[in-house]
């Protein structure tokens, strides 16, 4: 079966059943599905549960095992509460009659109140630059989907942080639940990589003890604080927080090219260095 290229077409699942849904598997020659894309999956599927006024503001999910790219994922939705504002959903995805991710999102109605974030200033220059200057990275994995940049070490701002510029490559409608779908799918993009920087191990850097890691994410985190676009380009600012005891933490920024926060992420993940 052709699967889409089309990141919104990619995120919609089939209708079964009631809360019950089947999605496409995509080969990204990585030997596994891609967690975002089980996230994304997951979350949109959760979506048709809850009324269309109510959209996720947080996500956290557990990776449990590795996902057959050549088998579709069937998605169990359970409708755990609807309250006046909020709804909460548990979604769990099974392949083989296995699960591989266990979900709990939470939806709310949108409503007026305090705001407050902390403003930056992306850098918004160097994008243009590598834009101008066709240097966008390559980043075979993703190349169907996303269109990324990822910042040098003399480019970034802090010299802890993992930081890129990521969009959809094709554009997404005027919809918030589509959006939503599409940014947790890349929100898996860079939190884990993040935490190799403090060992001089990150992804820039060509290394024969990278070669031997051991990585996959075994959590993953994302709220949504604000309105935005998957489709234009936007800023990530990831900074590892600890590693030991063969995981890493780290935790993301998502902003605006006007330096808006959107959304926040955090992630652990297995970071093992393969025995000889």
């Amino acid at each position: 079966m052709k699967i889409s290229n089309n990141l919104v077409d990619f995120m919609n699942c089939e209708r079964l059943d009631t809360d019950l849904y089947r999605g496409q598997s995509k080969d990204l020659k990585t030997g596994q599905v891609y967690g975002g894309q089980v996230l994304g999956q997951a979350i949109k599927a959760a979506q048709h549960s809850v009324d269309e006024d109510r959209h996720v503001h947080s996500a956290h999910a557990y990776f449990l095992l590795k996902g057959d790219v050549n088998a579709p994922i069937i998605y169990e939705v359970d409708r755990s509460l609807d309250g006046g504002s909020f709804s909460s959903r548990r979604v769990v995805a099974k392949q083989h009659g296995r699960q591989i991710l266990v979900l709990s999102a939470s939806f709310q109605k949108r409503e007026d109140g305090l705001d407050f974030y902390t403003p930056i200033k992306p850098p918004v220059d160097a994008l243009e630059n590598a834009i101008k200057e066709d240097r966008l990275s390559v980043n075979s994995y993703q190349a169907d989907y996303l269109d990324i940049y990822y910042l040098p070490d003399e480019e970034v701002s802090k010299s802890e942080s993992f930081q890129f510029w990521v969009k959809s490559k094709t554009p997404i409608p005027d919809n918030t639940a589509d959006h939503n779908s599409v940014l947790a799918y890349i929100s898996d993009v860079g939190l884990l990589h993040s935490t190799l920087k403090p060992h001089s191990l990150h992804a820039q850097v060509p290394s024969e003890q990278r070669k031997k890691l051991i990585m996959a994410s075994i959590d993953h985190a994302i709220w949504f604080h604000r309105p935005f676009r998957a489709d234009e380009w936007f800023f990530v600012d990831c900074v590892a927080q600890s590693t030991g005891n063969g995981r890493g933490f780290s935790r993301g920024n998502l902003y605006t090219r006007e330096g808006v926060l959107f959304a926040s992420t955090s992630q652990e993940g297995l970071l093992r260095i393969k025995r000889e």
